[in-house]
């Protein structure tokens, strides 16, 4: 009995110290990431999210009071947090392992596509965007307003939702749009060309975009509406990379090692020569494109190289025509479509412009107006009343 009790001690005072070693190394652990997290510097960006990462807060009194230095302290180590892509990943891994169908408001859908899930607008924001349209379109009687909406992907590509996925009815909501807006604007309709379409590379995999071969068939569609018919423009499309990653794999962390292809329509026939003129940047190209982009992350933004409040495009044709087109990023790739048969294109994005958009219509002597935009913007973006309203 002295014995068994002898050994139950020393099998109990060796479990007390691997609990000890085991706590100890657990502290050096905390400890030890918590220094080389203090220690290393801060990224700005980080690549593989194609996201600017939270910088370190300033302390003050006014941002301890309100709540707001925790909360940007909090965010401020969850992004520099050592080895955070390595983490990411393993979550990732572990999560589609699991089942998981979906990341971060991404889901991983069939035939290797990334779908956005799809916005439920906010109904305020919504009516204030229409209602300042319908101003806007009251103010400029005598200037024709066009709209074009862009379904997303899982709108128009819902077979290839995962199996148990359920998104909002985009279509729906495009609808009342058009029903609320009513004859303040002339309508172009995306949802059917892109529809009948659904079965070609009319948006990336990994990307929330459309494509440019996409935004083509949109944009037939719209040369009705838009009076382009008389003058007929061929197009000839170009491979510019076969490496594009977009930002839904960045988002979810999923196909990150899929690679597609970029491509640039260009006229077959008419001189395509333009000047592109960064407003408030001070810089002018001669190209619609961006070369450098195509070494970066975001290779979409090749496209004009990207979102700018103001960008003055004037081009060499015949036309007196100058188009005001309202947008988001998906009229990027739309654009080079619209250059043989307008003068000038002004663009303008509410998300950045804080100017007033009479000083824009009468400037560049505005002769045609477009809006265009991805519907998930259009139904949450209160930019837009913002900037029609502020004249």
């Amino acid at each position: 009995i002295l014995g068994e009790h002898m050994s139950e001690r020393r099998k109990t005072r060796k479990r007390k110290r691997i609990e000890y070693m085991i706590g100890i190394g657990f502290l050096i652990c905390v400890f030890g990431i918590g220094i080389i997290n203090l220690l290393l510097p801060s990224k700005k960006i980080s690549e593989e999210e194609n996201r600017g990462l939270q910088q370190k807060p300033e302390l003050s009194v006014s941002a301890v009071t309100s709540g707001s230095y925790m909360d940007q302290y909090e965010k401020y180590q969850a992004d520099q947090f050592m080895g955070r892509n390595m983490w990411r990943s393993l979550k990732v891994g572990f999560s589609r392992l699991a089942g998981s169908k979906e990341e971060n408001g991404v889901f991983i859908g069939k035939k290797g596509q990334l779908l956005e899930d799809i916005a439920v607008p906010d109904q305020d924001v919504l009516k204030a965007n229409m209602k300042a349209i319908q101003s806007f379109s009251q103010k400029y009687s005598d200037i024709p307003v066009n709209m074009l909406l862009v379904p997303d992907a899982a709108n128009i590509l819902s077979d290839r939702l995962p199996f148990t996925a359920t998104v909002a009815d985009q279509s729906q909501y495009i609808a009342q749009v058009k029903k609320e807006l009513g004859d303040s604007v002339q309508w172009i309709d995306a949802v059917k060309p892109l529809t009948r379409h659904s079965d070609e590379k009319i948006y990336y995999k990994t990307d929330h975009h459309w494509t440019a071969k996409g935004a083509y068939y949109v944009f037939q569609e719209a040369a009705r509406t838009l009076n382009l018919e008389e003058q007929e423009t061929e197009y000839a499309s170009y491979p510019i990379t076969t490496d594009f990653n977009g930002s839904l794999a960045s988002k979810s962390g999923c196909r990150l090692n899929e690679k597609e292809q970029i491509d640039i329509y260009v006229p077959k026939t008419e001189d395509n020569d333009v000047v592109v003129n960064y407003v408030d940047e001070q810089k002018k190209t001669a190209s619609l494109y961006d070369s450098s982009k195509l070494n970066s992350r975001d290779k979409y933004a090749v496209y004009l190289g990207g979102n700018f409040s103001v960008v003055d495009i004037r081009t060499v044709s015949e036309s007196n025509r100058r188009l005001l087109l309202i947008k988001d990023s998906y009229a990027n790739s739309f654009v080079p479509f619209l250059t043989p048969y307008f003068r000038e294109i002004v663009m303008v994005d509410p998300r950045y412009y804080s100017g007033t958009i009479g000083d824009i219509m009468d400037t560049y002597e505005i002769t045609d107006t477009l809006f265009l935009y991805s519907a998930n913007i259009f139904l949450q973006d209160n930019n837009i009343s913002g900037v029609l309203s502020s004249e």
